[in-house]
């Protein structure tokens, strides 16, 4: 199954659609995304662990139906009355503004347009207390997204590399990657970091261990 893995890339596009890797387990999801015409009802939940790639997918979708992109301190400063006739995606959504999570659910569904809210936490956690919004929440239907595996980890290591023209050995990009937290920030974090330790130094596994035995805090304990 083909899929995109989204990059949270440090450009000013790090959240375009090109800069996503082709891989193969969220190729449906996309579909289902980037076709709203085909979503039973004008509200979807995407549900997945940090550095899944929630966010991005959110943007992407946010570009290309038009619509607005929001973070949840956002939402504490929306004004109900001044709501677009646009797509809304609401990221962190757990931590959003129940009253103005409740207005945009309203307000898509009058206007037919969509709302998708992006969350690490199924919506029965969240501690709702506004009781229209939970049951709101408890009818979305919400598509979930996988932690990042290894083969991921590596494909988001090479891309990140090759932006800063460092071509490692694949024995490097293998010790680093199976050792990491599973995530684009920490994939992020490593190679910004690595680019100031090699100071000049082949990226070999060499470097890969040496760097490891002194930033130990930047992998994952377990490893």
């Amino acid at each position: 199954m083909s899929t995109q893995l989204p990059l949270d890339l440090e450009a000013a596009d790090r959240f375009s659609r090109d800069n996503f890797i082709a891989t193969t387990e969220l190729a449906a999801l996309m579909g289902v995304l980037l076709h709203p015409d085909q979503w039973l009802s004008p509200h979807l939940i995407l549900l997945g662990p940090e550095g899944s790639g929630k966010t991005h997918l959110g943007h992407i979708f946010a570009d290309t139906s038009g619509g607005r992109f929001l973070t949840a301190d956002d939402t504490r400063r929306l004004d109900p009355g001044a709501l677009e006739a646009v797509t809304y995606v609401v990221d962190d959504a757990e931590d959003a503004s129940e009253e103005a999570l409740f207005h945009l659910c309203n307000h898509v569904q009058k206007t037919a347009k969509q709302l998708v809210l992006l969350t690490q936490n199924q919506p029965i956690a969240w501690d709702v207390h506004l009781p229209d919004l939970a049951s709101r929440l408890n009818a979305m239907r919400i598509m979930t997204l996988p932690e990042p595996d290894e083969d991921l980890l590596i494909a988001i290591l090479n891309k990140l590399f090759a932006q800063r023209a460092i071509s490692p050995s694949p024995d490097f990009i293998d010790y680093i990657a199976r050792r990491m937290d599973r995530s684009v920030a920490a994939a992020q974090k490593i190679v910004t970091e690595l680019e100031h330790y090699a100071n000049g130094r082949p990226f070999n596994r060499a470097l890969a261990k040496s760097f490891f035995e002194q930033n130990s805090d930047l992998f994952d304990a377990d490893m």
